[in-house]
């Protein structure tokens, strides 16, 4: 294989041969080759040609070829042909041998008009000028056309060719056709627009306007561009194809991208718009035509269009735009119905064939046409999404130009612009628009849908969600149509979920409103709309639903909420058949879901396919997903209702009546409960006798708080159940909550105690006894502050005690307690003949209980048989004080003064018989009904003395010290005193009996001398002041000390060892102390 020198040096010789046979196109070929493929040795050898005066034909052929006056040949080497020989080649080969030659110079020049850099051309033409070369009219004529297609001076580039076309018209036309052939029609049109714009300017000069039409005639001898074939000619003379081709020529960017503009631009496009009209070549290209026509030139393209088209012709674009709109908006109702998602703003674009029309017809329909012709752009320019365009639209053909118009007339305006405001946030535009229109009403019922779906749609933003529903099932009722197209395309997208949410909610409400009087499960929301509640307005309410309910599934295809809706609607409306059928096509998003099971097994229970009905119902319950039911069972009928309650009621007794043990029956027990649940739902209001048996169940299967609240929720709408009551107290005692569980069973017993009673004797023995000793104790807790408060008991109180008391002894006759406290009611009540014959039957045990004859005592007393009285309460006083005193506050006062008056007696005498241990109790009784009174008190502190009890007559006698004497008696308080010393001296305490000695010696000196001397005697007295101050004075307590000498002394004054005490208590207390 051959080197690249190789191979040119063999072209070159090639060429030479070529040159020397006079071949000079076939030599420069060769040269050129070899140029292509090693440029300084093609340099070489044409240079060494040139040297030996040979060269000279190649650099003419070079020239030739550069200037395009002649092809160059095709060539051969090594049985291949050379393919790559182009004129830009030859151009650089000449430029590189003679570097200033004039044809390389403009052949580098149209390479770069080629490319587009048109200023360089510029730039190098005018430098070449400066340098006054030969080639001056080709170089201008460069320039000149740079300019043109530059498009920055045209004007100056066609000044130039007329110039040059003056000078030299041949050599001017001549060049251009040579070398300027690729732009003639852009030179061409240019100077067709300069004629144009020359004439509309009124230049005067006839040289100014004869040059440029010479030149355009010359240039284009044929015809082509001239007057005579203008489109407007072509059209009139009907060659329609010829003159849409001539526009489609002339509305052609040039190289450099110019086209016509302007009045010339919006005449092409509607005369190529009247040439498709002719030819039926279709709306979209004659509509895209006339719409850009006037958009660039309104009043061109009018002129223009009324010169071209005659009145038939176009009456015949009015009717397309027509039909183009209308197809348009049909087309963009389709894609919105069909949009998968609700949010979505597809198919917009649709729209745009139909906006062109109509600005089309707006500016060649006639005047009367145009207002509503603008309200259907508006409208497209809103659903296009451009908002703030269709509402300054509206704005403006809402003006009162004719104050003659009619109001209906500006209905459709109003809602758009309402419903403009409304995407651009101006709520309370909106609302103004709307209203305005539903004021109107009819006759513009499809302005009146919209309005009422907007205003609905601002009710819903506002919160007033009812009143919204309202407007849109109105709107349903008129237009279905109109009101799918508003939802989904009229409100603003992020605003359709909230629409379709509430309206499906309150739909839901509609239906759930309970009939007949009294309040509604709606909540009074109907009363906002109608006090009307009768079978016809509730037939309106399931139609208007219905209805709303058809549109929601429009809304969302995949949302199943609505097809239930439409079901619920079709069963209100008595069409049970559609309703089932509606059910079984809705496709539910879990299989067999619970809301559509339970509606086929109520409208299956009411056409009476009860087996039908009892395997929906057990899927339900199989599902598991009841809580949901709720919503669903409020929509049917309370008779429906019932009979599901039934249904499912009698299925859990079934169930648990034949529940077995262990796991087997824990799962039975729970199947009974989603039975009970199902029937809870659909009872109501009329759940009680459910609802216990699902507590019971969740008791049996250890979850008591949720049964807890099933009592509770029983014990809600009938505070009275017994039955509630009764198993939320074994709850409550169950979680070790026996308050709470006593007051239940006290509760229940006051009610029904023939209920309440079994239920107790139910429970095992460790739970009957916290139960009754609660209901004692709460009882006697009762009966206790009787009748010390001022608020006594009421007949219920006394009716629940009465109730608890023979409750306790019907649960264990054999409690003596249970019956004394019944006996205890009953004299509470006053009921004594009651209480007699009640106890005589407790008293018939031998030897009867203190508590018992007692209360035979209270009785005795009650007949006046004081003394019998007093003996039977005597033998309570000692044993159970607090027993006696709840008896003897059921007496009256008078009563307890005589009962005192004679236990003190009946005391008396037994203690000046010696039997001190019989006086006790009739003192304890005195005390007791006297309410402790002071000589009473004596009379038992004397009793206890005897009875050696000093400590307890010491508490009586410090008791009476407290309350002091009735009569002030001086004596008396310091023979108390006295007696108190002496009960101190028997319990061992000589200090404090010193102290009791001196007081009572300095209140009553003499006859406190006298008891002291017959008890304990002088001496033993003495012995008792002479110790204790002694052992003051070795504490040096010397006041004290002297004071028991003192008091010594005034026993026996003759007393050595107390006056040695007293002496020394002077010596030891000369320091200073003054003792009297």
């Amino acid at each position: 294989m051959m080197s690249a020198q190789e191979l040119v040096a063999s072209l070159c010789r090639e060429a030479d041969q070529h040159l020397a046979l006079g071949e000079p196109p076939l030599a420069t070929a060769f040269y050129l080759a070899a140029f292509s493929c090693h440029a300084p040795s093609a340099v070489r050898s044409v240079r060494a040609a040139l040297a030996a005066a040979r060269g000279a034909p190649v650099l003419a052929t070079l020239e030739a070829w550069c200037r395009g006056d002649s092809q160059i040949p095709a060539i051969h080497w090594d049985g291949m042909a050379v393919v790559s020989l182009t004129g830009t080649l030859a151009s650089a080969f000449l430029a590189t041998l003679c570097p200033d030659h004039p044809a390389a110079v403009l052949h580098s020049l149209a390479g770069l008009l080629a490319h587009g850099h048109h200023q360089e051309v510029v730039r190098r033409c005018g430098a070449l000028l400066d340098a006054h070369t030969q080639q001056s009219l080709e170089l201008r004529l460069t320039r000149a056309l740079a300019w043109v297609l530059s498009g920055a001076q045209v004007d100056a580039g066609l000044a130039d060719y007329v110039q040059a076309f003056t000078s030299s018209a041949d050599r001017t036309v001549a060049f251009v056709c040579t070398h300027q052939q690729p732009y003639l029609p852009v030179l061409v049109g240019s100077l067709q627009d300069h004629i144009s714009r020359s004439q509309q300017a009124g230049h005067s000069s006839c040289q100014q306007e004869t040059d440029p039409h010479r030149l355009l005639a010359a240039l284009d001898p044929e015809g082509i561009w001239s007057d005579a074939l203008s489109p407007e000619a072509l059209l009139r003379g009907g060659r329609y194809e010829d003159c849409r081709a001539a526009c489609s020529r002339a509305l052609e960017s040039d190289p450099t991208g110019t086209r016509p503009q302007g009045e010339r631009l919006a005449a092409l496009l509607v005369t190529r718009a009247a040439a498709a009209l002719l030819l039926d070549g279709g709306a979209r290209d004659l509509l895209g035509d006339l719409h850009q026509a006037f958009r660039v030139s309104p009043a061109g393209a009018r002129r223009q269009f009324e010169a071209v088209l005659s009145a038939e012709a176009r009456e015949r674009v009015r009717v397309q735009a027509r039909e183009a709109a209308d197809t348009a908006f049909v087309h963009f109702q389709e894609a919105v119905r069909s949009r998968p998602e609700l949010r979505e703003d597809s198919g917009r674009e649709l729209l745009a064939p139909a906006t062109r029309a109509l600005r089309v017809l707006l500016r060649v329909a006639p005047r009367t046409e145009r207002p509503a012709l603008g309200a259907r752009l508006a409208e497209c320019l809103l659903l296009a999404g451009d908002a703030a365009g269709a509402r300054a639209l509206c704005e403006r053909l809402l003006r009162p130009s004719d104050p003659r118009g009619h109001a209906e007339g500006r209905a459709p305006l109003l809602v758009l612009r309402g419903f403009c405001a409304l995407h651009a946030g101006d709520a309370l535009r909106a609302r103004e628009d709307f209203q305005a229109v539903v004021e109107q009403g009819p006759p513009q019922p499809g302005g009146c849908v919209r309005a009422l779906c907007g205003r609905g749609l601002l009710r819903v933003l506002a919160g007033s969600a009812f009143l919204g529903a309202l407007d849109y099932v109105t709107a349903c009722r008129l237009r279905p149509d109109e009101a799918l197209l508003v939802a989904k395309a009229y409100v603003p997208w992020n605003q359709r979920g909230l629409l379709l949410t509430v309206l499906r909610e309150e739909g839901r409400r509609m239906l759930q409103r309970e009939p007949g009087p009294g309040p509604t499960r709606a909540r009074g929301r109907r009363s906002q709309a109608s006090d009307s509640d009768s079978p016809a307005a509730r037939e309106g309410d399931a139609q208007g639903v219905y209805q709303l309910a058809t549109l929601l599934m429009e809304l969302d295809a995949e949302d199943e909420a609505p097809r239930l809706l439409v079901a619920d609607a079709l069963y209100r409306l008595g069409r049970l058949d559609e309703a089932h059928k509606a059910l079984l096509v809705a496709p539910p998003r879990r299989p067999q879901a619970a809301p559509v099971l339970v509606r086929l097994a109520l409208l299956q229970l009411r056409r009476g396919f009860l087996y039908d009905a009892n395997q929906l119902v057990k899927k339900v319950v199989q599902s598991g997903d009841t809580a949901c039911l709720q919503p669903t069972l409020d929509v049917f009928r309370n008779e429906d209702r019932q009979l599901l309650r039934c249904h499912c009621h009698t299925r859990a007794l079934a169930i648990l009546r034949a529940r077995q043990g262990g796991a087997e029956g824990e799962a039975h027990t729970r199947e009974a409960i989603s039975y009970l649940s199902l029937a809870i739902f659909a009872a109501g209001s009329q759940a009680s006798e459910s609802l216990l048996m699902r507590a019971r169940c969740y008791g049996l299967l250890g979850q008591k708080k949720t049964a807890m609240f099933d009592f509770n929720s029983v014990l809600r709408a009938e505070p009275g159940n017994v039955q509630a009551l009764c198993g939320r107290a074994l709850l409550h005692l169950a979680l070790d909550q026996q308050e709470e569980a006593v007051d239940d069973i006290f509760s229940a017993l006051k009610l029904d105690s023939h209920t309440a009673v079994p239920e107790i004797r139910s429970l095992k023995p460790e739970a009957q006894a916290l139960i009754t000793q609660g209901l004692s104790s709460r009882c006697r807790a009762l009966l206790s502050p009787l009748p010390d408060t001022r608020a006594p008991l009421s007949d219920g109180d006394f009716q629940g005690l009465l109730a608890a008391g023979e409750a306790l002894i019907q649960i264990d006759a054999r409690q003596l307690s249970w019956h004394i406290l019944l006996a205890d009611v009953l004299l509470a009540m006053g009921s004594y003949e009651e209480a007699g014959a009640h106890l005589q039957k407790i008293l018939q045990p031998t030897p009867p209980s203190e508590a018992a004859q007692a209360r035979w005592g209270l009785l005795r007393l009650k007949k006046g048989d004081v003394p019998a009285a007093a003996r039977d309460l005597q033998c309570l006083a000692e044993t159970d004080a607090r027993d006696l005193s709840f008896l003897l506050r059921l007496l009256e006062t008078s009563e307890r003064q005589s009962l005192a008056q004679t236990a003190a007696q009946e005391a008396s005498t037994l203690l000046n018989s010696g039997q001190p241990c019989q006086a006790l109790g009739y003192c304890s009784l005195a005390v007791l009904a006297s309410g402790g009174r002071t000589h009473h008190l004596r009379l038992r502190v004397t009793c206890l003395t005897e009875l050696q009890e000093f400590g307890r007559a010491l508490g009586d006698l410090d008791r009476v010290l407290r309350e002091g004497t009735e009569d002030c008696d001086v004596q008396m308080r310091a023979e108390d005193l006295c007696c108190r010393g002496r009960l101190l001296l028997s319990l061992g305490d000589e200090a404090r009996a010193a102290r009791s000695f001196a007081q009572a010696l300095k209140l009553s000196p003499t006859p406190a001398q006298s008891s002291l001397w017959e008890r304990p005697g002088r001496g033993p007295t003495t012995c008792v002041f002479l110790c204790h101050g002694q052992r003051c004075l070795e504490e040096q307590r010397y006041t004290e000390a002297w004071t028991a000498a003192e008091s010594g002394l005034l026993v026996d004054p003759e007393h050595s060892g107390l006056k040695r005490l007293k002496a020394r208590i002077r010596r030891e207390a000369t320091s200073g102390c003054r003792l009297h």
